[in-house]
C-alpha cells in the first residue's frame, strides 16, 4: 500500500483548524497580550507536542499522528486527516524539532521542540513543566 501523503488543501485544513480552533482549547498555551489579536484572528500556530507558538508557519510542518506504515491497517485508514498533527520544525542546527526529532518513531523525545531550543521565539510563556504536564506523548 502506497504511503498516504497530506495534499495541499488537507495541510491547509489542519494549519487553519489548528490555529483557530484548536488553539482555543489546548491546555498549557497562554499568548502575551500583546499578540492576542494574532490569536483570535487565527495567525498563531502551534505545535500540538511541545506546545511552541508562532505566526510564521515555516517552523511547523503536518506529520503523521502515528506512523504512516502502522495507520494504513486501521478502519480509518481512509482517513488521513484523522492522522495528521502539527509540529515545530527547525532550520537550525541543534535546535532540536519535533516533527524532526520524530522521525519515524512514535514521538519525540521529552527534550525535543523549539519551546526548549528556541524559546526566544515562543509567544507561548506558559512554564515548561505545565506544558510537559499536558504533553501529547509521554
Amino acid at each position: 500500500m502506497a504511503r498516504q501523503e497530506f495534499s495541499s488543501v488537507l495541510r491547509d485544513e489542519v494549519f487553519r483548524w489548528n490555529a483557530t480552533e484548536l488553539i482555543h482549547h489546548i491546555s498549557g498555551i497562554m499568548i502575551d497580550e500583546r499578540h492576542m489579536a494574532d490569536k483570535h484572528a487565527g495567525r498563531i500556530y502551534f505545535c500540538e507536542n511541545c506546545k511552541f507558538c508562532q505566526t510564521d508557519k515555516m517552523y511547523f510542518d503536518i506529520d503523521h499522528l502515528v506512523p504512516d506504515k502502522e495507520f494504513r491497517g486501521s478502519p480509518n485508514a481512509s482517513n488521513v486527516a484523522l492522522n495528521a498533527i502539527v509540529l515545530c520544525k527547525s532550520y537550525e542546527s541543534g535546535a532540536r524539532g519535533c516533527n524532526q526529532t520524530k522521525g519515524a518513531r512514535l514521538y519525540p523525545p521529552p527534550d525535543a521542540g523549539l519551546a526548549r531550543t528556541r524559546p526566544e521565539l515562543d509567544l507561548n510563556y506558559c512554564a515548561m513543566h505545565l506544558r510537559d504536564a499536558n504533553r501529547l506523548w509521554p
